[in-house]
């Protein structure tokens, strides 16, 4: 059985695309919030967080549940990298992610890389 290569969870859809041109050879799913603004509770992606972030944004329930897809979907026998930036959206979204992810039963290691958002130099990398 072949190892599969590990999906990068990164920084929206402008870092999605950044990271296709220097690296097309990874997998990449953005991630389409700024969880430093507005409220929720919790790590989990229900009706009522859908319902808030919705509201929040000005955005119908439709159009914020189309925004996460990629997230509500995630096939947890992958493995992860969140390559995020330093800013506070950043760090409440990895916050945000890795809450999530361990609440859905994730058990893997997580890595993590804050890189410089506009050229992806890694800054510093950690597991949690």
């Amino acid at each position: 059985m072949s190892i599969k290569e590990p999906v990068y969870i990164v920084a929206g859809d402008a870092m999605k695309e950044l990271m296709e041109k220097v690296f097309p050879e990874r997998k990449t799913i953005p991630f389409r919030e700024d969880l430093s603004k507005g409220t929720y509770e919790g790590f989990v992606i229900d009706r009522d967080f859908i319902r808030n972030r919705a509201s929040f944004w000005n955005v119908s329930e439709d159009e914020y549940s189309d925004k996460i897809a990629p997230i509500i979907d995630l096939d947890l026998s992958q493995n992860f990298i969140l390559c995020f930036g330093e800013d506070d959206c950043c760090r409440a979204n990895l916050e945000f992610l890795i809450g999530y992810l361990k609440g859905r039963g994730y058990s893997r290691t997580i890595q993590i890389k804050i890189v410089n958002e506009y050229d992806l130099n890694e800054i510093r990398e950690y597991t949690v």
